[in-house]
């Protein structure tokens, strides 16, 4: 009966297990075979055992569709600075393992969809580069989208455009600021949460207008509020020695050799188009196009294919903390209403329903034999249609003279075989034949 005692502590009792004792059975049911009921109410309460799925750890993660997981709870409560938490890294034993193909695709579209969904630690700072042939303002867009669906403080430093949407808080710097009142007002934006995203549209604007030290910029920014910068610098501005640009110590490097060596990711935008043109022409053997400004035609400043709807073309280098550094060129198509969930109560935009950015290499029409064919035979077409400074042509008076022509050695040719290579040739009226001269 002790045993039994024992094996019925209801404390911590597991009646599956304990029903599959034989003594437990017949100590348990009576001897007409009923069950009790007790033990069906305590059976009924075990199986009616309420499990609370908002705790996110008992859900399976699955990509960027759980909420739970993408949002980030309580970010405007509080706020303050607070520290960057420690960055997880793998095991030793596997740093040096080889990956395969698909991992290393994979591994490469994790780390831009990190960077992407603006995720801690994933990089401090950001340099995009872009011109005119392809301006960074769909990779801001979609990196802004998907802060604010995220609940991350947006806060953007304007030189370029003065309309926002009513979450994002913009600073007029292409207002009469100074560099003090900027970096004052940005400390008060970026208070309100315990993380931001900075976004800058015009690193130029703010280095030789504004004068503001980019490093000062930096340490706000990464180090004291641990948020993320993006700072967008456009390859078609010429720098003008201005008295914000020109630096006391003339071997100080140029601003943007600076701010490549400060940025832990750069990302350089291309036209679509443009890539599809280089690729052809290289497949060809022919030297890569030029567009826009490289043309070095008077008037062009543009491409007619420039800033493809497509997409955009990223060019991507992750310096890592070790100072080795990965390069893998992506391209990350223009978003749809599709691709978004609807927005839950207090955010603007919905998470991401899958991640749509790839590698270059995956991509159909960059792969693809027929659609490159189409493309070269575009190109070649192009090139007939060029119109030459001369003519190359023939008249029929000119055809008719040139089959008129007698070729030399054309009668030995006519010979029958075995004369060898001897030559004809036929005296003439000026022509004076000695007999003795050829006996010798």
């Amino acid at each position: 009966m002790m045993a039994v005692n024992q094996a019925l502590s209801l404390a911590n009792a597991n009646l599956d297990k304990a029903l599959l004792i034989p003594e437990v059975l017949r100590h348990l049911l009576p001897n007409d075979g009923t069950v009790p009921a007790w033990l069906l109410a305590l059976r009924k309460q075990q199986v009616e055992l309420v499990v609370d799925f908002t705790n996110t750890k008992d859900v399976r993660e699955i990509g960027a569709i759980n909420r739970g997981r993408w949002i980030k709870k309580e970010n405007f409560v509080g706020g303050g600075i607070r520290r960057r938490k420690p960055e997880a890294r793998p095991p030793t034993k596997n740093m040096n393992r080889p990956m395969t193909l698909a991992q290393y695709q994979r591994h490469s579209i994790h780390i831009m969809s990190r960077l992407l969904n603006v995720r801690t630690n994933a990089s401090p700072f950001t340099l995009v580069l872009d011109d005119l042939n392809q301006r960074a303002t769909q990779l801001t867009h979609e990196i802004v989208r998907r802060a604010l669906s995220r609940n991350v403080n947006v806060v953007i430093i304007s030189f370029e455009s003065t309309r926002f949407h009513p979450a994002i808080h913009a600073i007029p710097a292409y207002a009469d600021l100074t560099a003090e009142q900027i970096l004052s007002e940005l400390t008060l934006a970026m208070g309100k949460a315990k993380e931001s995203l900075v976004i800058v549209d015009s690193l130029y604007e703010l280095l030789a207008n504004k004068g503001i030290d980019m490093s000062a910029l930096f340490h706000l920014v990464a180090n004291k509020f641990a948020s993320t910068l993006i700072g967008v610098y456009h390859l078609d501005m010429l720098a003008t020695a201005t008295a914000a640009t020109a630096a006391p110590n003339p071997y100080a490097p140029p601003p943007l050799d600076l701010l490549k060596y400060m940025a832990t990711t750069i990302l350089t935008c291309k036209s679509f188009a443009h890539v599809l043109a280089a690729k052809a022409a290289h497949s060809r053997s022919l030297p890569a196009p030029t567009h826009g400004l490289l043309q070095g035609a008077e008037g062009i400043v543009e491409s007619l294919t420039a800033n493809d709807a497509r997409g955009i073309v990223l060019d991507a280098e992750f310096r890592r903390k070790s100072g080795r550094a990965e390069h893998e060129v992506f391209f990350l198509r223009t978003a749809g209403p599709a691709d978004y969930q609807a927005p839950p109560p207090g955010l603007a935009y919905g998470c991401i329903k899958a991640e749509f950015v790839t590698l270059l290499d995956l991509v159909p029409a960059y792969v693809s034999h027929e659609v490159m064919g189409k493309v070269v035979a575009a190109a070649a077409a192009a090139e007939e249609e060029l119109q030459s400074t001369f003519s190359l042509e023939l008249t029929e008076k000119q055809k008719r003279e040139r089959e008129g022509v007698v070729l030399p050695y054309l009668d030995a040719q006519k010979g029958e075989g075995g004369q060898g290579g001897r030559i004809l040739y036929e005296m003439g009226e000026e022509d004076d034949f000695d007999e003795e001269e050829d006996e010798i």
